[in-house]
This record gives C-alpha cells, structure tokens and sequence, in this order.
C-alpha cells in the first residue's frame, strides 16, 4: 500500500495516514483505526494484519492520532473522551471530501480507548458503516481498582475547587470525569444503529471483556457480533493474523467491501 500524510485544518489539527492500495481506483471503502489511551496511530499488529487484508480487496486504512498524542500533540491533561469522539468525526468528514472516498462504506476499528470515542460517535453520527471494538471501553471501569468514578467521589472536593487528580500517571481536572461518567457509551448503545463487531482477547482484564459482553448483549437485537480470542491479550498482538482474518471476514459480511473488485493479495 502506498502512504500519504495529512494534517487537518479545522479542531485540533489531527494528524494522521492514508494507506491506500497500490491499484486504487474509484471510491474506496475505508476502515478508520482508533488508536487507544497515550498511543499513535502506529498501526497495531492486529491493524497491520488487516490494512494486508484490506489491500486485496481495494479498501483503503486511515490512522490519525488523537489530541494529546503522536504529531497532533497538545497537553494530554486537558484530553477528554468528548474530545476525541470531536477529533474522530473531524476525520470522518475530511474523508468524506476524499475523491478516494465512499462516503456510505467508513468504518471503525477501535482498540481500548479508541472504542469510547468509536461508540460514542456512532451513536451520536449515521455516517459510521461499522464499528470493530477491541479490548471495548463502554463503562465505567478503565481498570480496577481506581478507576474513574471512584476517583471523582473520593476528591469531589479538590475537583470542584479546580484542582487537578492523577489518573494513569496525568493530571486531570473535574471536566476529564464529568465527561467520562455522564458520556460513558454504554447509556447510549440503544442509539448505535450500525453494526458492531465486539472482538475480544478472551486473556484480557476483565473489565476489558465485561465490558465487550455486555455491549453485545445491549446490540445483538441489531445483529451485532461478539467474539473471544483464544490466548488473545489486550490488543490482540498475541493473536494479531487470526483477529485480522475474523475481523476481514466479518466486513465481507457485512458487504463492506461490496463491489470493490479483488485485487492480487500481498
């Protein structure tokens, strides 16, 4: 595939990648990697493994990076989930403008915190075709034992006097916790109206896949879809070709890649 950079104008000025297949022609179906809390938008092996997929069937990958990490930068402290969920539909509509771009067939593949701001957005947003959650953060709990909410009752009183409380080795201030606990995606999935994918490590934390199961549960009247890797960690790294080939299969599925003529796989 070849790559090409781009920088947008409007938000935060997200940074990110195109990987479009060497043969491209005509609009292109797009897969949309969301990278997860403090990374890039380096591809993950899982993602590596499918932008390969992808490239046989002529579909194009985007990366970007969210606000507070890789080139777009900015103070991670004032990060918050409704942030990025603005950061990812500012991508969605720069490809949209794409002449490369199918604007019916952009999906997400969101790993960890990637999958709120995936979420939040197609439930608030019709132009998400699918949503592949992985290690799926839909409620309240990032991890165990200290998290989020627990956080906010226990220094309700710093937070509202405008100071700031550590959460994963940053400074955060009270609108990072509004944010997260009012927003959590889990309120909103009945507003989720595109497919879904949960793609879970079966040897992930459990709040990781409690909170995959449970997403499904809430989804699969809409035909939503819940699978555990075995051996599979936290991103799938353990088991990144086989996650690769079943999140493939399933988007032929789905007839994402509908139409688009195969190309030579590589």
């Amino acid at each position: 595939m070849k790559s090409t950079h781009f920088k947008l104008d409007a938000g935060d000025a997200n940074c990110g990648t195109v990987y479009l297949p060497d043969t491209a022609a005509g609009k292109l179906p797009v897969v949309v990697y969301c990278h997860g809390w403090g990374a890039n938008r380096t591809l993950a092996p899982v993602v590596a493994s499918l932008a390969r997929l992808l490239e046989t069937r002529r579909a194009a990958l985007v990366a970007f990076d969210f606000f507070g990490c890789g080139e777009t930068g900015g103070n991670y402290s004032l990060m918050t989930y409704g942030r990025w969920r603005n950061n990812l539909a500012d991508v969605f509509e720069w490809i949209v403008r794409q002449p490369w771009a199918d604007p019916s067939r952009i999906g997400c593949f969101a790993i960890s915190s990637g999958t709120t701001a995936a979420l939040r957005y197609a439930a608030t947003s019709t132009l998400p075709a699918f949503v592949i959650s992985v290690a799926t953060c839909a409620g309240h709990f990032i991890q165990m034992p200290n998290p989020p909410g627990r956080i906010l009752v226990n220094h309700i009183d710093e937070l509202a006097a405008g100071k700031t409380v550590e959460l994963f080795g940053t400074q955060f201030g009270l609108e990072f916790f509004h944010d997260f606990l009012n927003e959590a995606p889990v309120y909103n999935h009945s507003s989720i109206n595109c497919p879904v994918f949960f793609l879970q490590g079966a040897s992930d934390n459990p709040w990781r896949r409690a909170d995959s199961w449970l997403g499904y549960q809430l989804l699969k009247s809409k035909g939503a879809k819940h699978l555990e890797m075995e051996n599979g960690d936290h991103g799938l790294d353990t088991v990144a070709d086989a996650a690769a080939n079943e999140a493939f299969t399933w988007l032929q599925q789905i007839d994402f890649t509908s139409g688009v003529k195969a190309g030579t796989p590589t």
